[in-house]
């Protein structure tokens, strides 16, 4: 997987800046706009401070984020110090190498980010039939992003297996990008299956669910059932992601407070203030604020917490006739 950010000021006075995402296939010439990333989303603040896109105000700076992508916003509160975002800090996430500056990312009503419900459909969960005739009960939830989820047990997996060994399975992968391609279908995004597959790669993103369950992580961590509300591994571009993708991650959290949901189903979250997500690299929380109004499901607000840093810049040379949208390579 490789990803793009295209920062910017906003012409907009209700924002600060502008987050342009790019999902770039790294197998084919093939670029996804469609979607959004959380972790991309963390560094979108660092950025447009230490680039002097809106005055650093110390020690927090909060900025308002535009994802152009979804038409939603956020919030991002980034540690300033001596005017420059801080990298250095002494919160760890699981999966990521050393401690950092705690960044809080709050996605403000970020349900229905293709423009329609927080439940696409208008059903917490839905059979569906897949071409080897197999009947499988799969939940859409779109906050933050769009996200299809299926049980582990419905496809007889075990969700404990870390991510090599899952995409070692290759039926297993093939399956699981037949359910999202027909999401895909579901919410709109593609006429048929081919179609999905083919051209709508980003989103929605697909995850296996499950009960709490011990399991030994990445970095050969004892993961216990008793530190995890649900087990999650998520799938983008039919590659399991290493840990779990943020964004992900927040709509996962919203999933699970929506009774129906095959992510409520196997969630053992006591408030959806708090939920803490079992992934191949450990445990990470994330919370949401969502409640039933007249029936209607709706999303106050979501939140995780991220760590950014700068590792390199510099400048890339593009050819004119490529600018220009004219072919330029064999």
């Amino acid at each position: 997987m490789s990803k793009a950010a295209i920062i910017g000021r906003s012409a907009d006075p209700a924002y600060d800046v502008t987050f342009n995402f790019a999902q770039v296939d790294v197998k084919t010439p093939f670029v996804d706009w469609g979607g959004t990333c959380g972790n991309m989303s963390a560094a979108v603040g660092p950025f447009a401070i230490d680039e002097g896109l809106l005055p650093a105000v110390e020690p927090m700076t909060s900025i308002h984020v535009l994802a152009t992508n979804t038409g939603k916003s956020y919030i991002a509160h980034v540690p300033v110090r001596d005017g420059q975002a801080e990298v250095e800090g002494d919160y760890t996430i699981d999966g990521v190498p050393g401690p950092g500056a705690r960044i809080a990312l709050e996605y403000i009503k970020p349900d229905g980010s293709l423009g329609g419900a927080l439940l696409p459909t208008g059903l917490p969960r839905q059979p569906i039939t897949l071409t080897d005739g197999r009947t499988v009960t799969i939940s859409i939830v779109d906050a933050a992003l769009p996200m299809v989820y299926v049980r582990a047990t419905e496809l007889d997996v075990d969700a404990t297996r870390l991510a090599p060994e899952l995409d070692r399975d290759r039926a297993l992968q093939e399956t699981l990008e037949e359910i999202r391609c027909h999401a895909a279908v579901l919410l709109g995004l593609a006429k048929d299956l081919t179609t999905a597959h083919e051209k709508v790669k980003a989103v929605p993103k697909i995850a296996l669910v499950a009960l709490p369950a011990a399991y030994q992580s990445s970095s050969g961590r004892q993961v216990t059932p008793e530190h995890m509300d649900l087990v999650g591994r998520a799938i983008s571009m039919e590659n399991t992601h290493r840990t779990f993708p943020a964004t992900s991650s927040m709509c996962t959290a919203v999933a699970a407070a929506i009774a129906g949901t095959v992510v409520h189903e196997v969630s053992r979250a006591e408030t959806t203030a708090r939920l803490r997500l079992g992934h191949p690299a450990g445990v990470m929380e994330v919370g949401a604020k969502v409640a039933q109004r007249g029936g209607i499901w709706e999303v106050e607000s979501v939140t995780t917490q991220r760590t950014a840093r700068r590792i390199m810049e510099g400048v890339i040379l593009v050819p004119q006739r490529a600018m220009e949208g004219k072919p330029w390579y064999r």
